[in-house]
């Protein structure tokens, strides 16, 4: 079936696969999910032949609960999170110039963005990093990096990264499909809010789609949520998000995608749709999704001042019915959000799931009265960004109504303005709001800032009457240590709301009927200051590419410490022998295995049930006197410096030797419990690494025996690795997780399975036997005789072997992913 297609816009034609052809011949898929026909659309555009677009549109026609691919287009770093993954791309180079191949093959397929927060310290360990990551990035295609001294990992992503739309030229055309990400760290995915469909993903997986491979999984189900009616004054984002959550309490959301849609979908600025990205995914989501609109297109234009590729993306996101209609779709589940029936919420800061009205607020008792102040009155008010521009727009055209009309707020108010990033303030400069909170008495703050640093007069009153006076804050319980023992009441609400409150000068006012303030003579109540959704919406549309572009205009030049570092022009990595932070890898494994043929090999360890990634790869702390601390001790390195296993997983060394070091691992092979062994030839109990080691010497491979579900839990790429650098062959497992196993085939591991009535303890094994698995012809799910030899008995046996396709047959037979790959550029 050919369903390539093309258009023509401003004299140029653009190429596109046409789900439009598809829908014609099954009308149904025509109702999809959005977000399903984008991963409709990739899985299309990849396949090879018409026997897999049927398969493909079969999946997806019948909503089976069968594999899909996702083919990210482009791939996001946050900090050091996927540098393991840069050093074995670096290392394939050190392979590939030993063989006389060419190194410039070498290369992510797809583009990584690795963006550097400019909180990291600036130490030893930085320094090494950043060093590798900068020559990484001149030597790399594909590779760019947003250096320390910019924003926060999620804001770059949407501001400035995204294109929507993928552009790619191919055999002199240009082909258009949608941009599709995955990331190692969640803030990636509310890049979703923004239309762009996006995946978390760490580990072997995360280093596979570095050279091309897709993600793996079953059709997702999705979850849509109509948003309608309208939001009522007083009612914000904040509030919004609280209602929604509670909604999806309700739902199982574990692997879903949450797409929505409605009329109310035009009352969320792209800065909400961001927040409520972020709520979604602590609920288990796969993704969340906002199909792109034309507030989508028009935050784009502000921020890219591109118009005409603006255009472009409409024109194909409608051929390719992938632009909101705010149609309903065939989803899985439905959740209605009535915007109308949503209520602004207040929380008391130490009861935060207990939800107050602004009319309860009125009811606030009153005992006692000092000097200047009274029960009830406000003392604090601390408003806090948090990455959404519209709070603190809205709340600034408060401020700004207010001074307007004449306006003062009451000096006894401690009044902070705490902004946690350059850029808000530059957009409250630009749009000229921040003189307006100045105006009212807000000091703006830094994070570090004193809260106890109070007027005397104003804390001996408070202590000398007893009263019962109040702060306010929008931040959430962050600031609950922060606020002085003598208030005793604090209010979570919206920032727009604290600037009401703060106006009132006491919690005991009904803001939504009560008088606000009187200015000769004249009652000024909330309608008078409150803005409207189309005055803030309409400031948002001020922040233009003026603004994006002074902040990014040089957002790749990096601060003055990047600036410094310096890196050699070589094509391959001139690896710093003492560093302790980045060494080389070598995964490489130039055998052609045509049959299973693992001989006189060794227990390394016999384990248990649910061994988890952690308990074979942690990531805490270094402990004293392993083999780690031992590694780092001979190169001059202090206890106190030893840092986490997590913080040095760019040097090969140490995460081979953190395999299985972990204080709660149960061997069965010894009655001590960590990272230990016995070693029979020597009636020794060594470490695990050292076991390893001396079998390497000894010239016989090691074998891993298991009991259900191994390797369960967070995908860790060393979990994996460190099996294949430690020797071992093959592990024998009554089941394993998932994820695990096709990680393990990944790097060429092979994973077998006990068969249903066996396991280690039915086999009586105690780690001195001898191990011989052979299989002459590699088949799918096929069974490997298994001899165990010992001086008691030999047992024979099978196993499962568990390739289970034939693409895993390949990746083994050529010691895996890393090694095919290397294997097909050197010839």
């Amino acid at each position: 079936m050919n369903i390539q297609n093309s258009f023509e816009i401003e004299n140029e034609i653009f190429y596109y696969y046409d789900l439009e052809k598809v829908f014609s011949l099954y009308e149904s898929l025509r109702e999809l999910p959005i977000c399903l026909k984008i991963l409709l659309e990739e899985n299309l555009r990849k396949s090879n032949n018409d026997e897999e677009i049927e398969y493909i549109i079969d999946i997806f026609l019948n909503r089976k609960n069968l594999n899909i691919n996702f083919y990210p287009s482009r791939i996001v770093m946050q900090n050091f999170s996927g540098i393991s993954s840069l050093v074995d791309l670096a290392s394939m180079r050190d392979i590939l110039a030993r063989y006389e191949g060419n190194i410039n093959k070498v290369n992510p397929t797809a583009m990584i963005d690795i963006i550097l927060d400019d909180s990291l310290d600036e130490d030893i360990e930085i320094k090494e990093k950043y060093k590798f990551i900068k020559w990484a990035k001149t030597k790399f295609e594909n590779i760019r990096v947003i250096p320390p001294g910019s924003q926060i990992c999620h804001q770059i992503n949407l501001e400035y990264l995204s294109t929507i739309v993928h552009l790619e030229q191919k055999n002199g055309k240009n082909y258009l499909f949608p941009e599709t990400i995955a990331g190692t760290n969640t803030e990636t995915k509310i890049i979703s809010s923004l239309g762009v469909l996006a995946y978390k993903t760490q580990g072997v997986k995360f280093e596979s789609t570095i050279f091309g491979f897709p993600l793996s999984f079953n059709l997702p189900k999705v979850i849509g949520v109509e948003i309608k009616g309208r939001l009522d004054k007083t009612v914000t984002s904040s509030d919004l998000i609280s209602n929604l959550t509670n909604s999806l309490k309700e739902y199982t959301l574990f692997e879903k995608i949450v797409e929505f849609y409605g009329d109310g979908i035009y009352e969320l600025t792209l800065e909400d749709r961001l927040t409520i990205s972020n709520v979604i995914y602590e609920y288990g989501a796969k993704s969340s999704f906002f199909p792109i609109d034309d507030r989508t297109l028009q935050y784009y234009d502000n921020t890219m001042d591109n118009s005409d590729f603006s255009k472009l993306i409409k024109e194909y996101l409608e051929k390719q019915s992938l632009f909101s209609k705010n149609e309903i779709l065939a989803y899985d589940e439905t959740i209605e959000i009535n915007l109308d029936l949503i209520q602004a919420k207040i929380y008391e800061s130490k009861k935060t799931n207990e939800k107050i009205t602004i009319n309860e607020l009125k009811n606030f008792p009153v005992q006692y009265r000092g000097i200047n102040l009274k029960d009830g009155d406000i003392v604090l008010a601390i408003i806090s960004s948090n990455s959404n521009p519209y709070s603190l727009i809205h709340a600034g055209l408060i401020a700004k109504k207010a001074c307007e009309l004449g306006i003062r707020a009451n000096d006894s108010i401690k009044k902070l303005l705490l902004i946690t990033s350059s850029l808000e303030k530059i957009y409250l400069e630009k749009l000229d709001l921040l003189k307006y909170f100045e105006r009212l008495g807000f000091i703006l703050v830094e994070n570090d800032y004193n809260f106890n640093d109070f007027n005397k007069n104003i804390e001996e009153d408070i202590k000398n009457s007893n009263l019962n006076v109040v702060s306010l804050s929008c931040g959430g319980e962050k600031f609950e240590e922060s606020i002085p023992s003598f208030i005793k009441s604090s209010y979570i609400m919206s920032s727009s709301l604290i600037i009401v409150y703060t106006l009132a000068k006491t919690i005991k006012c009904n803001i939504l009927h009560d008088c606000i303030e009187r200015v000769e003579d004249r009652e000024i109540k909330i309608d008078d200051i409150w803005p409207d959704n189309e005055l803030v919406v309409e400031y948002l549309n001020k922040l233009d590419y003026s603004l994006y572009k002074e902040i990014y205009k040089s957002i790749f030049q990096g601060n003055e410490y990047w600036q410094k570092i310096e890196v050699e022009d070589t094509p391959t990595y001139n690896w710093d022998k003492d560093s302790t932070y980045i060494q080389a890898s070598n995964f490489f494994d130039n055998e052609n295995i045509e049959k299973i043929e693992i001989k006189n090999a060794a227990s390394l360890v016999i384990l248990g049930n649910n061994i988890s990634s952690d308990n074979i790869s942690p990531k805490g702390q270094i402990a004293l006197y392993s083999s780690a601390s031992n590694y780092l001790e001979e190169r001059g390195i202090k206890s106190y410096n030893y840092n986490s296993f997590i913080s040095r997983e760019g040097n090969s060394e140490i995460m081979l030797r953190s395999i299985f070091d972990s204080v709660n691992l149960k061997n069965e092979m010894v009655s001590k419990e960590g990272g230990y062994t016995k070693d029979f030839e020597e009636d020794e109990i060594v470490s695990i690494y050292e076991l390893s080691q001396r079998f390497k010497q000894r010239d016989r491979p090691l074998v891993i025996f298991a009991g259900k579900e191994f390797g369960v839990g967070e995908s860790r790429d060393w979990a994996v690795k460190g099996m294949k650098s430690l020797g071992v062959k093959a592990i024998i497992a009554k089941s394993f997780d998932k994820v695990y196993r096709e990680d393990l085939v990944t790097f060429g591991v092979l994973p077998l399975e006990f068969l249903e009535d066996e396991d280690s303890e039915v086999l009586n094994l105690r780690g001195d036997e001898t191990i011989d698995i052979v299989l002459d012809d590699i088949e799918v799910n096929t069974l490997a005789n298994l001899t165990i030899s010992s001086n008691r008995a030999v047992i024979e046996t099978k196993l499962k072997v568990r390739l289970d396709n034939e693409e895993e047959i390949i990746y083994y037979k050529n010691g895996g992913i890393l090694s095919y790959l290397l294997k097909t550029m050197i010839s």
